[in-house]
């Protein structure tokens, strides 16, 4: 069962790593639109790219952030609370990521179809769903 545990691990880790990827080709595409659009000249499809990269960064941070832990929590209230009901807290906060993790999923699933973008990437996208449901073991 470790060695389940690991396997995740790591696929949460590469996942993760796409997504931080994602993130700063994002912020360059941010960067050099903002400047051609100055020189009048915008990069045309810029903001569906970004849309589209910010559902693959969300969907593939979440299951790493649920494994970690790291949902937000109040920790004000929190730490007045006994540990059984810190718990429960911590429970229902699991639940909401895994929530996110399912919404995210299906609306990745879907946005192939939904958004008018070239066949070559629609393929890119086919190849990155997969690497979703792989991850979902983690959140528990």
């Amino acid at each position: 069962m470790k060695t389940f545990f690991t396997a995740i691990e790591t696929i949460n880790r590469f996942i993760y790593v796409i997504a931080g990827a994602i993130l700063s080709m994002l912020v360059l595409l941010t960067l050099c639109d903002v400047i051609s659009r100055n020189f009048g000249h915008p990069i045309a499809g810029s903001m569906e790219i970004i849309q589209y990269g910010g559902c693959v960064i969300f969907s593939f941070s979440v299951p790493y952030g649920t494994m970690l832990g790291a949902q937000v929590l109040v920790d004000i209230i929190t730490e007045r609370l006994k540990p059984k009901n810190k718990k429960v807290i911590e429970i229902i906060t699991r639940c909401i990521g895994i929530f996110c993790f399912y919404l995210s999923h299906i609306i990745f699933s879907n946005l192939e179809s939904t958004l008018n973008i070239q066949a070559s990437e629609l393929q890119v996208s086919k190849y990155l769903i997969i690497l979703l449901p792989l991850s979902f073991p983690s959140v528990f």
